[in-house]
């Protein structure tokens, strides 16, 4: 069945707007818990095998904390999340190579 005008219109719209959605900020307290949740989808584990350090200003106005994963036979695996200044988070930063 092809979409029609009027319904491929409603669609590009709804896209655009989630587009242009941006997350709340993330409170200072709850930064690490964000931390190993992304971690844990990041390397398929679950959050009780990521272990976080504190959170540490970064260059440019950032925060970020660095920590471990445990992927049992893989080993311990180093990683930084990374902040902007407003607590947005950016991104998850593997800092141990797999070797590739």
């Amino acid at each position: 069945m092809a979409a029609t005008p009027r319904l491929m219109s409603a669609i590009l719209a709804a896209v655009a707007a989630s587009s242009q959605v941006q997350a709340a900020p993330i409170s200072r307290g709850n930064m690490a818990a964000y931390c190993r949740g992304e971690v844990a989808g990041m390397y398929g584990t679950r959050p009780r095998y990521v272990k976080t350090r504190q959170i540490v200003k970064a260059k440019g106005g950032g925060l970020s904390i660095e920590g471990t994963v445990d992927k049992g036979a893989e080993g311990i695996k180093r990683f930084k999340c990374r902040f902007d200044g407003a607590r947005n988070f950016i991104d998850v930063m593997a800092m141990t190579s797999d070797g590739e």
